[in-house]
């Protein structure tokens, strides 16, 4: 494959999208909502996440929440989805921490993490050291039967939406039960950065029960020895089993509860909170 992307200018972009913007949701809809909306940004706030070997490196968190999160079939979550990004505003982490009902004014409040990064990496909230992944976060494999990497892009941007199209994903709950998950059409982060050896642009899409999100799809062009070829890797972010098709063929599953503080998935309970008398 030639290659087409040689002659793209340098370029570092980065564009988030949500199902609603965090602040035209919160305007909308109850005081309740809006506290715990503001519980759940602090607390991703608190986090402070680097390569293992690389502390004084840490990766930035976008300042807005790149997607709303709720839980209408399973709980009463509140919550949102944010993303860590490295330098080149390459996605390394993806989390959400949302909190669920325990009594009248008290709430569970969860952190939920994946690494989306190819190294260890360590991580500090609050002093403490709830979450130190030892291996990379995704698996990359070769998109079949993907188009060209186009040098446009606008064409590469309808490419990426076009391969994402072409998955589907279910997942298991602890009956068996089998939920067909929602592909959000937008991406939730997209990413343009040309240098040397480095992946070229990239694209994250959720799959989602109803608005909550339970397996994140990332789709980039990587570089190889004769140019750029289109890849695709997973992330579980649900506790339940997950499989997912390509073309209706299963390519990939994620056995349900794979978390641990050493995973690079990582859930559990880190607080109970009420909201601040006014």
């Amino acid at each position: 494959m030639s290659n087409v992307l040689s002659s793209l200018p340098l370029v570092l972009m980065s564009v988030c999208f949500s199902l609603l913007p965090i602040a035209e949701v919160a305007a909308e809809e109850s005081e309740l909502v809006q506290g715990w909306l503001k519980v759940s940004l602090k607390h991703a706030q608190d986090y402070v996440i680097h390569p293992q070997d690389k502390a004084d490196k840490p990766f930035t968190m976008l300042p807005q929440a790149v997607f709303r999160h709720s839980q209408p079939v399973r709980g009463d979550d509140i919550g949102a989805v944010y993303l860590w990004v490295d330098a080149n505003q390459r996605p390394a982490v993806i989390g959400t921490t949302f909190a669920y009902t325990l009594e009248a004014g008290r709430r569970v409040v969860i952190h939920e993490l994946h690494s989306l990064g190819s190294e260890p990496l360590q991580s500090q909230w609050r002093g403490k050291g709830l979450w130190q992944p030892k291996r990379a976060g995704l698996d990359w494999k070769a998109v079949p039967n993907a188009p060209p990497v186009a040098a446009s892009p606008v064409v590469r941007s309808r490419q990426v939406r076009d391969i994402a199209r072409r998955f589907s994903a279910n997942s298991i709950d602890e009956k068996e039960g089998r939920w067909e998950l929602r592909l959000v059409a937008k991406p939730i982060h997209q990413f343009e950065v040309e240098q040397p050896n480095a992946v070229s642009c990239g694209s994250l899409f959720l799959f989602c029960q109803g608005t909550d999100p339970e397996l994140v799809l990332a789709v980039e062009a990587q570089k190889v020895t004769d140019g750029y070829v289109w890849y695709y890797a997973a992330a579980s972010f649900t506790d339940y089993g997950l499989n997912l098709q390509l073309d209706s063929k299963e390519v990939w599953t994620a056995a349900p509860k794979s978390t641990g503080p050493d995973r690079p998935h990582y859930a559990e309970s880190v607080a109970v909170e009420r909201l601040p008398e006014k």
